[in-house]
């Protein structure tokens, strides 16, 4: 702020500063610069008297008084300095402006508009009677106020004067007012109204009247600093809201329009969080959180907001929730306080949104219920106080927040929008100055969806396989063992014999239940034996012989049992020993390393056996949903399809062959998901025999026939189409 032109000369002791007052008596101590000052003795009207007065005065004590008032206006001129409020620069200037006068009191009246009545703001020792407004001396003194405000100029007022008649005007009090209007901009706003003790000398009066004046100056150069402030922060706060509107309502996107609200309403309103919610038929749900990308509408916390929410919204009033809800109703103090306790919010507002065209245009038809859009929700997590400035703001934005929702509702409502944006965006092109483009658009279009449509193209369902040996054998091992021989080399093209031994295993376990069971018979053996001995005496009773005969029964009948467990244990440790099970080549690469001293399980694959005069065939693995097209093809021709492939291991060169037949079970042989294996023959002499390998993968396709080339490219969305969505219809 700048600096006051108001300066006062102290240094001459006639000036009106240095005695503003009169001379003060000999034990007159220098004024409080917090308290009202003590009332000075009252002085003769004639200078002459002051005058001779002034000689009895003591000097010391006239210039403490003088400093003590400089110090009092420099007070006033740092405050006025300073960025307080309106309130805080009154309140330290009414007491500072009354004690350098070393007035009874005094009182700061402010209007707020210019035909306001004036309003009793900052006071000093203000008479009782004055401050009631049914009192007839308030009356009289209001009147003289306004005159004053009107007039626009400081007077002074005797005690107890005024004009008489059906409106009195005047000072219905003892005490001499001064009273000086405050202005901003040739506007009186308000007065500085000071109470002195009557009795002063006309000088001295004029003094007092020239003081105020000047501090009047002050503070009505504060006051229009302040209005310039304040215009700019308003000035500031109305570009904020113009931004804030203009991006809520850049886009007619319902969920655009949601978020841009939370995020944009956080940044206007200077708030922990904004939410808002969507929904009609008075039932919403939390659509966009402020600084969230995306919403987990599962979470409780956004469920019970959602709940809160669509309760309010069925009142039709707003919520206001500050940390009591005492006055709300329990449907919505319940699941208040639920939200409350898990989201840790101490200030929640909930302003329902509704339809701006629910209601009829003409006044004189009745007015319908209003059709909620939705909700805007404000939260305070560290402060529970609603404050002024942040509920204004709240109920400026919610109008236009509303008008934006509204706005992108109704274009969401629109039946089959995409279709008619697709249309606009067409007939735009035939705009003057387009036509010629949209016109070659268009013909280029159509030559191209002729050629799609009438033009045939070979039509061919791609498929993935792998070279196979039409004949080929399976190694398998029929007992578990530890493999302790092998007898075929490791560069997979040992040619074996069928029932030639291929590998030689081990398994302790058997053995030791072999030796076990030759342990058994044996003592079963000496038991018989011992008892065909005892049969053989002649002086066994009868019971002791039928206990012999019964034992060498029982050691007969174990025997036979013991050999054959015998028997097949021999035959298990016959199976140890791997046997080809054909004539062909070992493929294998590596049998000794991978196999050799290791652990091997009844099932396992051990080797491979390849008859080397086998016919190669392709084993094509034919994704489900292209099984339709090859059986139809398949039924209106009478050749067997043909089929061009490539292999993996010589990309370079295609190769044709037939489709033989196809397997009638489905099963997930790969990442395709369910497929159809496919043969395929194919003359093998066409291919080098070193890339007859098996498991080589081949990329294939099958000719089905001839289609149009539209349906060719696009068949597997069309597809797509009839599987997913046509049902639905």
């Amino acid at each position: 702020m700048s600096q006051p032109s108001h300066q006062f000369n102290t240094s001459n002791p006639s000036n009106f500063i240095a005695d503003p007052l009169g001379p003060p008596a000999p034990h007159h101590q220098p004024p409080n610069p917090q308290t009202p000052a003590t009332a000075p003795p009252q002085q003769p009207n004639s200078s002459e008297n002051q005058q001779k007065q002034m000689g009895t005065v003591d000097p010391g004590l006239v210039n403490q008084t003088k400093n003590q008032i400089r110090i009092l206006v420099d007070e006033i001129h740092k405050l006025a300095q300073t960025n307080s409020t309106v309130d805080e620069f009154l309140e330290g200037f009414t007491p500072r402006v009354a004690n350098a006068l070393a007035s009874v009191g005094a009182a700061i009246w402010l209007s707020d508009a210019e035909s306001a009545p004036l309003r009793l703001k900052h006071y000093i020792n203000v008479p009782p009677e004055l401050r009631r407004a049914d009192q007839t001396a308030a009356i009289q003194h209001q009147r003289l106020l306004q005159k004053t405000r009107d007039s626009q100029q400081a007077v002074l007022v005797p005690p107890v004067s005024g004009a008489s008649g059906e409106n009195p005007t005047g000072n219905p009090t003892d005490h001499l007012l001064i009273l000086q209007p405050l202005r901003i901009d040739k506007t009186t706003v308000g007065l500085i109204e000071i109470f002195q003790r009557p009795g002063a000398g006309l000088t001295t009066q004029r003094g007092y009247l020239k003081f105020v004046s000047q501090m009047g100056d002050i503070a009505n150069e504060f006051l229009s600093n302040q209005k310039i402030r304040s215009y700019a922060a308003e000035r500031a706060m109305w570009n904020r809201r113009e931004q804030f509107i203009g991006i809520i309502h850049q886009s007619l996107d319902t969920q655009d329009v949601a978020y841009a609200i939370a995020n944009e309403g956080r940044r206007f309103l200077d708030c922990d969080r904004v939410s808002v919610a969507i929904g009609r038929d008075r039932q919403c749900r939390v659509n966009a959180v402020s600084g969230l990308d995306t919403i987990e509408r599962r979470a409780t916390q956004v469920k019970q907001l959602s709940q809160l929410a669509s309760l309010v919204i069925r009142t039709n009033e707003p919520l206001w929730y500050s940390g009591t809800s005492d006055s709300l109703p329990p449907q919505i103090r319940e699941p208040l306080h639920e939200y409350v306790d898990r989201s840790h919010t101490k200030m929640l507002a909930i302003l329902p949104l509704f339809c701006e065209r629910s209601q009829p245009s003409d006044p004189a038809l009745p007015k319908k219920k209003p059709v909620p859009v939705g909700a805007l929700i404000v939260e305070q997590l560290s402060d529970s106080r609603i404050a002024s400035e942040l509920k204004h703001n709240i109920e400026t934005i919610a109008p236009h927040c509303q008008s934006a929702l509204t706005n992108a509702t109704e274009h969401h409502q629109i039946f089959l929008l995409p279709a008619w944006k697709m249309i606009g965006q067409f007939l735009s092109l035939f705009q003057s100055g387009r036509r010629t483009k949209a016109i070659s658009i268009v013909g280029v279009t159509a030559v191209l969806l002729i050629f799609l449509t009438y033009f045939p193209c070979t039509f061919g369902l791609g498929a993935k396989g792998s070279l196979i040996p039409a004949e080929q054998h399976e190694v398998f091992a029929k007992i578990n063992g530890t493999m302790e021989t092998i007898f075929v080399s490791d560069d997979g093209d040992s040619m074996v014999q069928q029932g030639q031994p291929l590998a030689q295993m081990q398994n302790s376990d058997l053995e030791l239940a072999i030796d076990q069971i030759n342990g058994q018979i044996a003592i079963q053996e000496a038991e018989r034996s011992s008892n065909l001995q005892l049969q053989n005496r002649n002086d066994l009773s009868q019971f002791e012989l039928v206990e012999v005969n019964n034992n060498i029964a029982l050691a007969t009948k174990t025997i036979e049992y013991l050999q054959r467990e015998l028997e097949i244990r021999l035959e298990e440790q016959q199976l140890l020993t791997v046997k080809s099970p054909a004539t062909g080549r070992v493929v294998n690469w590596n049998a000794k390393q991978n196999l050799m001293h290791r652990p091997v399980t009844r099932g396992q694959n051990l080797m491979t056996i390849v008859n080397p005069n086998t016919e190669w065939l392709i084993e094509l693995e034919m994704p489900e949903r292209r099984l339709g097209h090859l059986t139809e093809a398949m039924r209106d021709n009478q050749q067997p399809l043909k089929v061009t492939f490539a292999l993996l291991s010589n990309p370079g060169t295609e190769y044709t062959g037939v489709v033989l037949d196809i397997d009638e079970k489905l099963d997930v042989h790969s990442d395709e998901g369910n497929t159809a294996l496919v043969r395929v023959q194919f003359p093998n002499e066409a291919i080098d025999p070193q890339l007859l390998r098996s498991e080589t993968r081949v990329n294939a396709k099958v000719i089905c026939g001839t289609r149009a080339t539209g349906f060719v490219i696009f068949h597997e969305m069309i597809e797509t189409v009839q599987s997913k969505w046509m049902f639905l219809f």
